[in-house]
């Protein structure tokens, strides 16, 4: 006579299903978050394939495009540049879209990744500002070292860097004499503008996203995952 299990057989088995589950369950997280990662740093070489054609063909990089209204991260600052798409060195989205090109972050959908660079800004929709530049915050003797410290690092371009022009900024930009031409990056998982204001205080004066003490790491699970172009001309990242 065959017998059935009993409650007692029942609910360990399903003890030892949901213990296995639960051993399971952070390595598939991990697991998909380290696919989505490499995804993220595939995109952002793509996107630094462009900004070398594009260097190519006009002997300078893009603007940056600082026109946000709230200037913050978690908005439209510092949108890939619209005349990668306009020029065709990335794809374009239709013309309703607040995006300019499908090179959606994958952690921060309905934005484009980020970019940033020593050279032009565009302050103001599409226009080119004549007296100002954009800036990078870098840590000294970068990228053999590295630090959020405010003092251990300085803005580029520096007068060293630039023609004065008659009013406060400069016209002539030279980006390839800064330790770092331009980064590249995604907000990364799980960013909170108060892990970059409070925790890390390297949001003031957007010191970011440089320093190495900002990158995804996959121990801590949050960071940005950068690419960038340095002074040699090859690019390093987080990748």
């Amino acid at each position: 006579m065959r017998r059935g299990f009993t409650l007692v057989e029942l609910l360990v088995v399903i003890s030892i299903i949901g213990l296995l589950i639960g051993i399971m369950l952070p390595s598939v997280s991990r697991a998909r978050e380290q696919a989505k990662v490499t995804v993220v740093n595939a995109e952002l070489r793509q996107i630094g394939i462009a900004l070398d054609m594009y260097f190519d063909d006009n002997r300078k990089f893009p603007p940056t495009q600082e026109d946000c209204a709230t200037g913050k991260l978690t908005d439209h600052l510092y949108q890939l540049p619209t005349v990668l798409v306009t020029s065709h060195y990335l794809p374009s989205m239709p013309k309703d879209q607040a995006m300019k090109t499908n090179m959606e972050d994958r952690y921060h959908l309905g934005h484009t990744y980020k970019y940033r660079s020593c050279g032009e800004v565009i302050v103001n929709r599409n226009i080119i500002a004549k007296y100002d530049s954009a800036q990078l915050w870098i840590p000294d003797n970068f990228p053999a070292s590295s630090t959020i410290d405010p003092n251990g690092g300085g803005w580029h371009p520096n007068e060293n860097e630039c023609e004065p022009t008659a009013g406060n900024g400069c016209q002539s930009l030279f980006p390839l004499v800064s330790p770092v031409s331009w980064v590249v990056f995604s907000l990364g998982p799980n960013f909170s503008q108060d892990w970059l204001n409070y925790e890390l205080g390297v949001n003031n004066y957007n010191r970011y996203p440089v320093p190495k003490e900002l990158w995804y790491t996959p121990k801590e699970r949050k960071g940005f995952i950068v690419r960038m172009r340095i002074k040699n001309g090859s690019q390093i990242g987080s990748f």
